[in-house]
């Protein structure tokens, strides 16, 4: 799931410039049978002032809607109609956030169809608008990059909103729309917005990845993610998501930039994602494809490799093609055994006080460990390249302070790090470009990244009635030259010529034959 807060893991599904898209699984055959489903159930929408922290066992969902005995003409009467579909139940007309279940999904049967093969799932048309409305809400209310979005990339999010409920609207079918319909228009909805602030579908994968790492967690916002994410109605939504398409989730994707024109032969796996040996068979070399974190073995292994180049010059580690993991692997798996001092890193952060954001963390809007809230507007004087422009929208502003140290390993490596990087370094990859740019840590070499790396732990959402779960940044964050760090990226310290492949470039600058 991935990029972390400090070493706590971060979801990052997707990286930008290597999107997947999902196709929809669920045409609408319309076979003749002798069953039809029960009616689905009346939501319950109490209004509660809601708890001050959400971590609480989730209302159970009942199972799935059985069959019923078929009408004397076959079907369910549906507007004087015959039809394989039951009548519609009403939906809430409270706001999500107004009703007893927030933010868990309403109790409501789904109405799973057996007249398909595989079983396939549906919503009323009503529920799916009302689950896309509340996404909008929720993320308007929480979610602080439209209009960043909108001034620097000439998307008006608003147009967007409208564009597809239109569609979703179009796409019922006597009052119904599948699974399938209502994901793809969802998810193209938010790729509209080009990965921006971790704004995704979650995937069946990274649902997965959260319950395993979070299950156990002792943060307050991992374990309302956690409990979000297993909440009954979720767990039925993508039980019948697993089969309409094949899930994916963050990581490489090697195929999407050209091979390499400089020999890194005789590379050794000391991990499913890391790799070492020499590029050119001189420069000592190291391959990360993702910061998942690895285990002992392979930390113990890597630590190895660092101090067998002691007496080396240069260190050239290639994170090109790492769509992110854990901060956490970077900054106490690496960055301590390379380091010859301790770092300080200090990130600004904007943001927005909207009711989902203070339920998943209760100290959102006050300071706490790491994080410093402003009470006025002297964070200007701290931040002065931040035009208050760039925070329009947002009423919480916070610095995140943090140490990074460095170990005291025998045969430390005192060379030159270079790190290769291109626009497919997302999430946590992106902070550790971050890093080394404004703390000298390493000379970046290639192309700008694809950002989203100086936040934190994205939030989820999950939608009323179907369940399916949503991942987005709440923090606004930016580069030191003022740029929203979510759009622009990160650029290196040496842009790779158009042709020149980014370890070419750095093999150039490494034997004098670059200025830079």
């Amino acid at each position: 799931m991935e990029k972390s807060e400090y070493g706590q893991d971060r979801g990052g599904n997707f990286k930008k410039a290597a999107k997947t898209r999902i196709t929809s699984g669920s045409a609408l055959a319309m076979v003749i049978s002798c069953t039809v489903a029960a009616a689905m159930l009346l939501c319950a929408c109490q209004v509660s002032e809601g708890p001050e922290t959400i971590i609480t066992d989730p209302p159970a969902v009942e199972s799935a809607g059985q069959e019923a005995p078929p009408s004397d003409h076959g079907g369910s009467d549906h507007g004087g109609e015959d039809t394989w579909f039951p009548s519609a139940s009403p939906v809430c007309e409270l706001d999500f956030t107004e009703t007893e279940s927030f933010p868990f999904p309403f109790e409501d049967e789904l109405w799973i169809s057996y007249l398909h093969y595989p079983p396939s799932l549906f919503l009323t048309a009503e529920q799916a608008l009302y689950d896309y409305d509340t996404m909008w809400q929720l993320l308007e209310e929480n979610f602080p990059y439209f209009e960043a979005i909108k001034r620097e990339l000439g998307i008006d999010w608003e147009a967007v909103k409208a564009e597809y409920r239109q569609i979703l609207d179009g796409r019922a079918h006597d009052g119904y729309i599948s699974q399938g319909d209502f994901i793809q228009t969802v998810d193209d909805c938010l790729q509209e917005f080009q990965s921006v602030g971790h704004l995704f579908l979650v995937s069946v994968d990274l649902r997965l990845t959260v319950l395993d790492h979070f299950k156990d967690s002792e943060r307050t916002l991992n374990q309302n993610i956690y409990e979000i994410s297993n909440n009954p109605k979720s767990q039925l939504f993508y039980k019948y998501m697993i089969q309409l398409f094949s899930s994916s989730s963050g990581g490489s994707n090697s195929d999407s930039r050209e091979s390499e024109t400089i020999s890194t032969d005789g590379l050794a796996a000391i991990s499913e994602h890391l790799f070492t040996g020499y590029a050119e068979g001189r420069v000592p070399y190291l391959k990360i494809e993702s910061f998942k974190q690895w285990d002992d073995a392979a930390q113990a292994k890597l630590e190895d490799f660092f101090s067998s180049i002691s007496q080396e010059e240069h260190l050239i580690i290639d994170v090109r093609g790492n769509g992110g993991g854990s901060d956490g692997a970077w900054r106490f798996g690496i960055v301590p055994f390379l380091a010859q001092q301790e770092y300080e890193f200090t990130q600004f952060w904007a943001a927005k006080s909207g009711t989902l954001n203070l339920m998943l963390e209760p100290e959102f809007d006050e300071s706490r460990g790491y994080i410093t809230r402003y009470t006025d507007d002297s964070w200007q004087k701290e931040f002065p390249y931040i035009s208050p422009d760039m925070v329009t929208g947002t009423d919480i502003f916070l610095k995140a302070s943090s140490t990074l140290n460095c170990t005291d390993a025998k045969d430390k490596f005192h060379g030159k790090i270079w790190l290769l990087v291109d626009e497919y370094c997302y999430s946590a990859t992106d902070a550790l470009a971050c890093f080394c740019k404004e703390t000298g840590f390493a000379t970046l070499v290639g192309t700008r990244t694809g950002g989203n790396g100086k936040g934190a732990q994205p939030h989820f959402m999950a939608l009323p009635y179907s369940g399916l779960i949503v991942e987005y940044e709440a923090y606004l964050s930016f580069n030191s030259d003022g740029t929203c760090n979510g759009i622009f990226g990160t650029v290196p310290d040496i842009v790779s010529e158009e042709g020149h492949d980014a370890l070419e470039t750095c093999l150039m600058a490494i034997s004098g034959g670059l200025n830079y």
